[in-house]
């Protein structure tokens, strides 16, 4: 078949590890069994889902959105000041 442009041809993954100690690996296994480490990865999934989650969330986060709209709204009242805005002559009757 005749194309404009040639094509590459894919490349190949051809890796050789340098060094590899199937007994030390065994070794770390026992050691991180040992010591309390997760040995499935659905127990390490669910220990890190919960490490992740915060305690008392609910209730920082309440504060802080009330913090935040308190802030805004000040921003914004000075500003509608600074404009004068806020006159009673300024607004239509």
């Amino acid at each position: 078949m005749f194309s404009l442009f040639r094509q590459r041809r894919l490349r190949g993954f051809d890796y050789t590890p340098r060094y590899y100690d199937a007994a030390k690996e065994a070794r770390d296994e026992r050691r991180k069994r040992a010591t309390g480490g997760p040995a499935d990865p659905e127990a390490l999934r669910e220990r890190l889902r919960h490490s992740w989650q915060r305690e008392g969330s609910d209730r920082s986060s309440v504060m802080r959105l009330a913090v935040i709209m308190g802030l805004v709204c000040a921003i914004l009242f000075f500003i509608i000041k600074g404009f004068g805005l806020l006159q009673h002559f300024a607004w239509p009757t």
